[in-house]
Order: structure tokens, then C-alpha cells, then sequence
């Protein structure tokens, strides 16, 4: 026993020996791939000695009190203390290794590294004088309190690193949220910046920069990692950052990696739509196109104006029903505010004297809207008066601006409408003195593109929306529209197509290829889809761009089977129904393929059995799947189909080796058909085999495929 433990000692000593080598060397290693291997066990061994240090200290200090100098005692306390000296040991030197790749700055590594070393040769020196120690108190005490505090600190270090900067009083510190306005906010600070930062700068920051990349600034975020660049806006896929995101969970090149929190639904349609317009770090959302997708994600997501605060006096409920009346609504913005908001309705009925009338609340006005009234510019007098107003709607009036100089007076005033007036260049120059303006409304108004341009250098921080007015650019048509729900085909059915654009013509193909203005056939409403069929159609009109393609495929399914069997069984995590996933004629969708309605394969191949209780002849046997090339989802490698009339007594009917793509597209549905002689059949056992290598072009190159089926089809 004793030799034993001598040995295991001389084992540590020797550990701490190179391990002080190495540090003093450090700066000239290299270090070779099978010790970087042993350097990533680090995360797996620290546990050891954290658990092991803390239960010996417990032994020493609570049993071995209560149980007295008892041999077999004192043996159990020296083998917990040589067994978490051999762990600290061990555990720092594969630290040390870990910390020579180039994934951690050093400077953030320089408190960690010597604080697990210092616990390893503490623990060392205490076994090999713990005689003496346990002998002299305050020495016993000075080593455990040294031991606690060197191993809490290490760990806290290492938290640090991993999970970044002041992870463990993160959950108990105040968090200071600074609210957000629409007319603020920027694409990339305000919507793209926040999801870097909660699900991508634990790992690729200023102390840990995994694969070479950090991401918290916006230099080093477009230069790239060691892969490369983040995106490509002209790619397929975007690039690097969203086809990793779009891999599989399990996948060990997704990300965020398993066990990190993941990516929501809508941050990743943030990121897409942020890096398919350029990735721009300066642009405003306000200044987006209002049907953008990232427009109408910050609408839901920021407030539209600052939460103001009005230290004013209402006014008397006495004041309000006099003033309300058919054709004029006074009202507060909010519940209990004093802030109130006037509507005018009916031209016909207005009179500058009921503007006049609001002078008696002329403090309380906050929103005034005289959109299409007979408003002229006389009434900017009395509107200037209303000294906290922040909105002005004077839209579609007859306001021609000679007087608008008078709304200096409005120090509160936010957005002004002035669509639809005649005011120029001129009388909106004098609204540079509005220091609180950020939105302007000029659509339908004479000013010229050039008038614009210059408003915008004048009124530095107003949003100027002006509308479309380019009327000599030739528009894309919108692509037709399929009006046909069903996807199966179990009986001829019309194929419905329409478009709304009057004179546009639909050609199409049924075939997969690509329809031509010239060459393709002109859709009708006679139009019979009888089997399997790739539409695909087009619109086009004279003086206008041709639509995009729409692409819909059509499955036929004669024979329904009675029941069916998987004969391998689908992966867990997509398993669906089970077979009758396969014959159910519930269609899968694209972007889902978690869904029931999918059975996935990749560590078996899909081998299932299709059965009838009375012989049915067929001549083809079609395979739906799903091909989403970022997921890993491809073609199968194989398709065979096999059938006979007994259990287990089966004839090759027919073999497909489907063509693999050749670059990284959007997801789909596809079908492959075998087709082959009429044959009568009880039994048919359908066989496809996943892709076992992905292409050299694919972001998962060497990687083995999935294959997704969520029906069979029997004709």
C-alpha cells in the first residue's frame, strides 16, 4: 500500500515538474494535434479535483475529528489527499495544453492558468508534509482556507472564459434596459447586435475567440474567422453564419453548439433578412421600405415614441363634453393621462371656429389631427398656441406653407403631415429651428427629388417620408397564384392557376423544365393532372419583367396500402407516426421537417413494408422526400423497390440512383419514381439509402446524410 502510494506520488511530483517546465517554455511550444486531444479533456477532469478537495477537507476537518487517530481513518484521509493532488495535477497540465491553442486570449487566460497550477502544487506540498501539517493548527487552517480560496477563484476564472465576463453575480445585478424608439432604431445596434451578443459573444470574444472569430466588435465581426468571412449575400445559403445555424442540432459544426441556448425563429429571420441587404451596420429601420420584414419586426418589437411625461393640470370633465361634439372627438391618449388627442371629422362641418375653441385646452393637446379639412394657413396661428403638441396631421388641407414658420413656437412637436399641400422647399427650410422634429410626411406634394435631397441636409435627423414616385421604372409581375389544395392526385383533377394583374398571360411546364415566353404552352382552365407532376409556371406581360417561377409537385396515389411496417426503424427524433407516417396521404412540409408528418434516416436506411389484403398490379412506386441541402437532408444514395405476393419471398421490381445537387439551395419537396413492368403484388418492400459522405462543396463535407420520406405512392 505504501509503495503504491509512493509511486503515485513520485507520479505527481514528477506532473508538477514539467508542468512548471512547460510554463517557463511556453512562449517556444508547439504543440502537436494528439496533446491538443489531451488538452480538451481539461473541461472533463476539473470536476475531479473541485469535488475531490472540498470532500477531504470535510474528512479532515469533521470525521477524522469525531473518529479520532484510528488507522484505517488517517489511511482513508492520505489516499483522498493523493488521489485529488494526482487529479489537480493532471488536470492542470491538460489546462496548460488547452490554453496554448490560439481559441483564448492570454491575457484572460493569465489568472485562471496560474491559480489551477497553484492548486495542484499546493495540494502536493500539503501530502508530502501532511505529517507535519496536521501536527501545527494555524499551518492545517492556512492551507485549507488557501486551497478553498485558490479553487473557487480558478473556477470563477474559468466561468469567466466559458460562459463570459461577471458570469456568476450576472443573475443577482440589477439589469438597466434602456427602451428603444422606432425612429432610433438601427438594423444592426438595435435588432442584429442583441442576438450576437446573447447567443454568439460567449464564445468568440475578447478572452475566448473560438475558430479564430470575435464577434464584439464590428471590425473583427467582418473580418472573419479562420473558415472565413460570416456571409455572403449573394450566396445560396448566405454563407458561413446561417448555414452553420441551419444545421442540425446534433450536428458538432451547429450553432450556437447543443446545450447552448438556441436561436428563435424570428432572430433567425433577422439575421437573414439583415445579411440578404448587405449587412449594412448603419442602417435605421425607419428608413426601411414599411412591407420590409425587418420594418415590421422592430414595429412589434419598439415603442413608437418616447414614454413622455406630462406635469400639466387636466382638464375639467366639464371642458370635454362641452367640446366633443358629432363632428369633433376629444379625448385623452391614455387612461388617467391628462394628455389629450383632438380628431376632426366631416369638412363640411368644419369652421375655424371650432379650432378656436380648443384654446380653452390649448395646454393639453398633445395629438391634433385636421387631415382633409378645410384648414388654411390662418389656423397655424391658433395651432401654434398649443405649446405641448407633438403631433400635427395637416394633411390633404389647404395649407401652402407661407405661415409655417410659426410652428418654431412648438418646442414638443415630434411628426408633421403635410402630404397632400402644396408647401415647397422654402416654407419647410424654416422648420430646421424644430429641434424636437423626427418625422416629416411630404407625399403627394410639388416637391422635386432634388428638393428632397436637400431637405435631408437641412433637417438633419427628421425622417422624410416622401412616398413612390418613380413612375418610369418597368415592375416585376408577381409570380401566379396555384389555387389547387390538394397535393395527391387519387383521381384527375383541373389545374387552377390565376393571376390578378389584368392582360397577364401564365405559361407553364409539366415536366420540371423552366416555361419560356415563347416556347411554353399558355395555361388554360381545361388543364387535367393525371399522375406524377412537376408544374412549373410563369407570368409575363408586355412592357412589365417576367414573375418569378412557382414550382409545385403534383403525387398520384392509386393503390392506398392497407398497412405498413418499418423493417429498420427511423431515428429517434424523427420517428413521426411510425409507418403509417408512409401511407397516410398527410403531406409534410418544407420548413417543418420536425413534424410527425416526416420520417428521418440517417444511422439506418429506410426499409419498410407496404401490404394489401388483396393483390393489386402496379407499374410504379413513388418516393416523397424532402431536400433541404443546409439541414444535411438530401437525395438517397439508392431506391429499390422489391415485391411478391408471400411474406419474404420478394423480387427486385426496380433501382434508382437519384442525381445529387451540386450547390446549396432552399429546402424542397421531391419525388422519385421506379417505374417498371406491370406486376401483381400483396407485398412491397421499399428501400432507401441515406447519402454516406457529403460532397467536397458542401459545408458538412465528409458528413453522412439524411434522408426524409413522408410518403409512398402505389400507381
Amino acid at each position: 500500500m505504501r509503495a503504491a502510494q509512493k509511486n503515485i506520488f513520485n507520479l505527481v511530483f514528477g506532473i508538477n515538474i514539467l508542468l512548471l517546465f512547460l510554463v517557463a517554455f511556453e512562449n517556444s511550444l508547439v504543440i502537436p494535434p494528439w496533446l491538443q486531444v489531451m488538452g480538451r479533456m481539461h473541461p472533463l477532469l476539473l470536476h475531479f479535483p473541485i469535488t475531490l478537495v472540498l470532500l477531504f477537507l470535510f474528512w479532515h476537518f469533521v470525521l477524522l475529528i469525531k473518529l479520532g487517530d484510528q488507522s484505517w481513518a488517517i489511511k482513508i484521509e492520505e489516499w483522498l489527499l493523493l488521489t485529488t493532488a494526482f487529479t489537480a495535477s493532471v488536470t492542470a497540465l491538460m489546462g496548460f495544453f488547452l490554453s496554448i491553442e490560439n481559441a483564448y486570449d492570454k491575457d484572460a487566460l493569465f489568472w485562471h492558468k496560474w491559480s489551477g497550477i497553484a492548486i495542484a502544487l499546493i495540494i502536493a506540498i500539503w501530502y508530502a508534509f501532511r505529517s507535519s501539517i496536521r501536527r501545527t493548527a494555524w499551518v492545517n487552517y492556512c492551507m485549507a482556507g488557501s486551497s478553498l480560496f485558490i479553487i473557487f477563484f480558478a473556477g470563477h476564472q474559468g466561468a469567466m472564459i466559458t460562459h463570459g465576463p461577471n458570469f456568476l453575480l450576472e443573475p443577482i445585478q440589477p439589469i438597466e434596459k434602456q427602451e428603444t424608439i422606432f425612429s432610433d432604431a438601427e438594423v444592426y445596434t438595435h435588432l442584429v447586435q442583441p442576438i450576437l451578443q446573447t447567443k454568439c459573444y460567449n464564445c468568440h470574444n475578447d478572452k475566448k475567440s473560438k475558430g479564430e472569430l470575435r464577434m464584439d466588435t464590428e471590425t473583427l465581426l467582418l473580418k472573419g474567422g479562420k473558415n472565413g468571412k460570416l456571409w455572403d449575400s449573394a450566396a445560396p445559403d448566405l454563407g458561413l453564419l446561417m448555414s452553420r445555424v441551419h444545421l442540425p442540432l446534433e450536428n458538432k459544426k451547429h450553432m450556437p453548439p447543443i446545450g447552448k441556448p438556441q436561436l428563435t425563429e424570428t432572430e433567425i429571420q433577422i439575421l437573414e433578412a439583415w445579411i440578404k441587404k448587405g449587412a449594412n451596420l448603419k442602417a435605421k429601420v425607419a428608413e426601411l421600405p414599411n412591407t420590409d420584414e425587418l420594418y415590421m419586426i422592430a414595429k412589434n418589437q419598439f415603442k413608437q415614441q418616447a414614454k413622455s411625461t406630462f406635469d400639466f393640470e387636466p382638464a375639467s370633465n366639464e371642458t370635454l363634453q362641452k367640446l366633443n361634439t358629432d363632428y369633433r372627438v376629444v379625448a385623452p391618449i391614455a387612461k388617467s393621462s391628462p394628455a389629450l388627442q383632438v380628431d376632426f371629422f366631416s369638412p363640411a362641418a368644419f369652421s375655424f371656429n371650432q379650432l378656436k375653441d380648443l384654446l380653452s385646452i390649448k395646454t393639453q393637446i398633445v395629438n391634433l389631427n385636421l387631415n382633409k379639412m378645410p384648414v388654411q394657413d390662418d389656423a397655424l396661428e391658433i395651432i401654434a398656441q398649443f405649446s405641448n403638441l407633438q403631433k400635427l396631421n395637416l394633411s390633404f388641407t389647404q395649407i401652402t406653407g407661407k405661415n409655417l414658420d410659426q410652428l418654431k413656437q412648438l418646442k414638443s412637436l415630434q411628426q408633421l403631415s403635410l402630404s397632400g399641400t402644396k408647401v415647397d422647399k422654402g416654407n419647410l427650410m424654416s422648420l430646421s429651428s424644430i429641434s424636437s422634429l423626427t418625422q416629416l410626411f411630404v407625399w403627394n406634394t410639388p416637391l422635386s427629388e432634388k428638393e428632397i435631397i436637400d431637405l435631408k441636409l437641412k433637417l438633419k435627423g427628421v425622417l422624410i417620408e416622401k412616398g413612390f414616385t418613380d413612375d418610369t421604372s418597368i415592375i416585376k409581375l408577381t409570380p401566379p397564384i396555384l389555387l389547387n389544395e390538394e397535393q395527391v392526385i387519387t383521381t384527375p383533377v383541373k389545374l387552377k392557376l390565376k393571376h390578378y394583374i389584368n392582360g397577364a398571360t401564365i405559361k407553364y411546364t409539366l415536366d420540371g423544365t423552366e416555361p419560356d415566353s415563347i416556347n411554353s404552352r399558355i395555361y388554360s382552365n381545361d388543364i387535367l393532372l393525371t399522375g406524377n407532376t412537376t408544374l412549373k409556371a410563369k407570368a409575363f406581360k408586355k412592357g412589365w419583367i417576367s414573375s418569378n417561377t412557382i414550382e409545385a409537385y403534383f403525387f398520384s396515389s392509386k393503390f392506398k396500402p392497407d398497412s405498413a411496417l418499418n423493417i429498420l426503424r427511423a431515428d429517434d427524433n424523427y420517428r413521426g407516426d411510425g409507418a403509417n407516417t408512409l401511407i397516410d396521404l398527410a403531406k409534410g412540409e418544407v420548413n417543418n421537417f420536425k413534424s410527425p408528418k416526416w420520417l428521418g434516416y440517417k444511422l439506418n436506411r429506410m426499409e419498410s413494408l407496404l401490404m394489401f389484403k388483396q393483390p393489386v398490379s402496379i407499374n410504379s412506386v413513388t418516393l416523397s422526400t424532402l431536400v433541404d441541402i443546409g439541414s444535411y437532408i438530401m437525395p438517397p444514395q439508392l431506391f429499390e423497390v422489391w415485391g411478391g405476393n408471400l411474406p419474404g419471398q420478394y423480387k427486385l421490381l426496380g433501382r434508382l440512383v437519384p442525381t445529387q445537387p451540386t450547390a446549396v439551395a432552399k429546402g424542397y419537396l421531391r419525388g422519385f419514381e421506379i417505374k417498371f413492368a406491370q406486376t401483381s403484388v400483396k407485398f412491397l418492400k421499399v428501400i432507401a439509402v441515406p447519402l454516406g459522405k457529403l460532397p467536397n462543396w458542401h459545408p458538412g463535407k465528409g458528413d453522412k446524410g439524411w434522408v426524409f420520406v413522408d410518403e409512398v405512392y402505389v400507381n
